[in-house]
C-alpha cells in the first residue's frame, strides 16, 4: 500500500478520545482515522470476500473441446508414473 502522511490540529479532547477509542478498539489511531474516512464516502471500501470462483472465474469455461474424462479415463493414465 502506497501510503502518504497528514498532518491536523486537533483538540486535546479530541486527541484524548481519539486514543481512548483506538485502545478500545484494539487499533492504530491512523487505523481508526482510515475506518472514519470509509465510513464517510470518501475512501472506498477495501476489496474484501473474494471467493476462490471470484479469483479464477475468467478461466471457466476454457477448456472448450478438450478432453473432460482425463482422470476417469484408463487411456490417459497408461504412462503414468513412468
Amino acid at each position: 500500500m502506497q501510503s502518504n502522511t497528514l498532518s491536523l490540529r486537533i483538540s486535546k479532547a479530541e486527541a484524548r478520545a481519539l486514543r481512548e477509542r483506538a485502545r478500545r478498539d484494539g487499533v492504530s489511531q491512523g487505523s481508526l482515522v482510515r475506518r472514519a474516512l470509509r465510513a464517510y464516502g470518501v475512501t472506498p471500501e477495501p476489496d474484501q470476500g473474494r471467493s476462490g470462483y471470484d479469483v479464477i472465474k475468467h478461466l471457466v469455461g476454457r477448456n472448450r473441446g478438450r478432453s473432460t474424462d482425463l482422470s476417469t479415463n484408463p487411456k490417459h493414465l497408461d504412462d503414468y508414473g513412468r
